[in-house]
């Protein structure tokens, strides 16, 4: 057999391990939706609510984690309006808790800005209170989004974005 056959068939093996790997999950992500629904002694975020000010809603069909790259907020104010989301489509899988951090400049540190409380599927946030008010210019920040599991609160992997504040 020659090398090019060898690996030909090594990549043919491993492609089918991992088809059968993702039919395994899938069956399991479809049995783990008809688990109960709520989880005594979870304590939501209060400022997560259905609708958005004014009575219109927004929504992003398909999409798992909703997160933003930019942020212009106002000067010296500490309280600031912002839309963090926790997909419907999580229905039955996770809770969120959303983080600002403000990077230091050497960005081996890190400040945060706020942290919000578990997000239920289908609920946004529309306002936050920052640890402190920013004086005009531009930060560095980082957005933190942990999803939690609903059937035991235990985290999964994390999404980080970059985020450039504009404090103007």
């Amino acid at each position: 057999m020659t090398k090019k056959r060898i690996l030909f068939l090594a990549s043919y093996i491993a492609l089918a391990l991992l088809l059968v790997f993702d039919l395994i999950m899938l069956f399991c992500v479809i049995g783990m939706k008809e688990e109960v629904r709520e989880t005594g002694g979870v304590v939501f975020d209060p400022g997560s609510s259905d609708e958005r000010p004014g009575g219109t809603q927004t929504s992003a069909p398909g999409v798992t984690v909703a997160g933003f790259s930019s942020l212009t907020v106002p000067p010296d104010v500490d309280t600031i309006a912002i839309d963090l989301y926790n997909p419907a489509e999580n229905n039955g899988y996770y809770y969120m808790t959303f983080e600002l951090r403000l990077l230091n400049e050497s960005e081996q540190g890190y400040e945060v800005l706020f942290k919000t409380g578990y997000v239920a599927p289908g609920k946004h946030i529309y306002q936050v209170t920052l640890s402190h008010s920013l004086s005009e210019g531009e930060y560095a920040a980082q957005l933190l989004i942990q999803p939690y599991r609903m059937k035991d609160l235990s985290p999964t992997n994390n999404v980080s974005a970059a985020v450039k504040l504009t404090v103007k």
